[in-house]
């Protein structure tokens, strides 16, 4: 299970060095392979490859003929990629996914249980602070299912 916040620095090759704990959690589950992707809000996911296949299978039964459902279709499988945590525990970001999620120098992991989020520092900053003001703000509907979630 992944969770927690950490502040990273990507290297000048575009690699991110994996935090030791979370390294720990990739290995008991599929060792040393990762698959990023893209995802809505312009930052990346990183999934163990077993819990990427449980995603993509639900995926796959999209339809192909609904607009929406194709655009994600596209969005979170034709960016996927298969990624190695190499000997020392990093994983090269390819090029074209940084570009997606503007990943410089800081960057911020955010565990979300199956998975991790990737997020440019001031990205995750800005939509941080948004998400907090949006669940505060007045008329916010937590809907049916966290309407009755109690922590």
């Amino acid at each position: 299970m992944f969770r927690g916040i950490y502040e990273i620095s990507l290297d000048a090759k575009g690699r991110l060095s994996v935090p030791a704990k979370l390294r720990a959690i990739f290995a008991e589950q599929s060792p040393r392979q990762v698959v990023l992707t893209a995802d809505l809000d312009r930052n990346l996911l990183i999934y163990p490859q077993d819990e990427w296949e449980v995603a993509e299978a639900k995926l796959v039964k999209l339809s192909s003929t609904d607009r929406r459902a194709r655009l994600i279709k596209q969005l979170y499988l034709a960016h996927a990629c298969e990624c190695e945590i190499d000997g020392t525990g990093r994983i090269l970001i390819p090029p074209m996914l940084r570009k997606f999620a503007s990943l410089e120098k800081k960057v911020v992991l955010s565990g979300m249980g199956n998975k991790l989020e990737l997020w440019d520092r001031s990205r995750w900053d800005d939509m941080h602070e948004r998400g907090i003001e949006e669940l505060l703000g007045e008329g916010f509907d937590l809907g049916e299912e966290l309407g009755t979630l109690s922590i």
